[in-house]
């Protein structure tokens, strides 16, 4: 029996291993923290989704993904209808790679998901 549960513990170890990092705000700005407080997303095969649970109607938001392992891949999704408080919305990561001129866009079946990292780069609240 204890060989069983130490076996299933071992899966759930593995697989919540797998996924993306999200990378906490940085920002020592106060009103852009106030902005985003209560404010989250989650990616999903190419998609963001993002939650406005906060205190403000947001403007435009885009949040950025790059790579661990590529320091060339660049994503970004965009949110630029805005966001009402209580709303939630997504957006379709738009992935690119490489350097200067040699700049193109990837397909997602070309990007190593698990290897992301997904920031907000930009919140504004939205003009009343």
């Amino acid at each position: 029996m204890k060989k069983i549960v130490f076996v299933l513990l071992l899966v759930a170890c593995g697989f919540s291993g797998y996924g993306q990092t999200y990378q906490s705000i940085t920002s020592k700005n106060k009103t852009y923290l106030e902005t985003l407080k209560g404010v989250s997303y989650t990616y999903k095969q190419g998609i963001i989704t993002l939650k406005n649970n906060g205190n403000y109607a947001l403007g435009t938001v885009s949040i950025v993904a790059s790579s661990k392992i590529d320091s060339t891949l660049f994503g970004i999704a965009l949110f630029e209808d805005g966001l009402k408080k209580g709303e939630t919305a997504k957006a379709e990561v738009y992935f690119t790679t490489g350097l200067g001129k040699k700049v193109h866009e990837v397909s997602l079946k070309q990007v190593d998901q698990k290897n992301l990292v997904l920031s907000f780069d930009k919140a504004t609240r939205a003009v009343k």
